[in-house]
């Protein structure tokens, strides 16, 4: 793993980006990608705009606490990230996510992992009291690690999302920081 990492478990670090990051990105904007499948496949993955987003983060520097920080596995192989964000006019509803584009890495909790890390930097690190996930029902994986993560459904809009001809429930799950018992 690099020594660069702002958190390390046992399968994963977070650390920030680095210049060869970029190269990574520019892969992953294969809109073929199974990640993008799972991972809102109704919205626009606008890989660019992060790619520039990290080039301006390279460029300008960046102080802590991080809004994102790259997912890098223990084979030292950069799989993917994890971001925080908020609506600027709401800032309590603080919403986290992860998207590991390596397909190879899945179904090895390297995921669970990396948003247990990045849960406990962000509680921390930031004045939050709550942290969301939204997902939708197609995308099992996610709804299962955020029920391991301590993460509860909070709600569901029912048919919110249409994929390849199917509608699907957007679901909208919420952890307390008085609930989170990784520390």
């Amino acid at each position: 793993m690099s020594s660069g990492y702002i958190v390390k478990g046992a399968k994963v670090a977070l650390r920030k980006t680095n210049r060869a990051d970029i190269a990574h990105y520019i892969k992953w904007k294969n809109p073929n990608l199974k990640a993008w499948s799972l991972d809102a496949p109704w919205a626009n993955h606008n890989l660019t705009a992060i790619i520039n987003w990290r080039k301006r983060w390279l460029n300008e520097g960046s102080k802590p606490p991080y809004r994102f920080l790259e997912v890098e596995a223990s084979d030292g192989t950069h799989v993917g990230w994890v971001v925080v964000y908020h609506d600027d006019g709401d800032p309590h509803m603080t919403e986290i996510g992860i998207d590991i584009p390596e397909e190879g890495y899945w179904g090895q909790g390297i995921g669970t992992e990396a948003l247990a890390l990045w849960i406990q930097y962000i509680f921390e690190t930031m004045q939050v009291e709550r942290l969301s996930l939204s997902t939708w029902s197609g995308n099992q994986g996610m709804i299962k690690v955020g029920q391991k993560l301590g993460f509860q459904e909070e709600g569901r809009i029912r048919r919110g999302c249409r994929v390849d001809y199917q509608y699907y429930d957007r679901i909208h799950m919420g952890l307390l920081k008085t609930e989170w018992h990784r520390g």
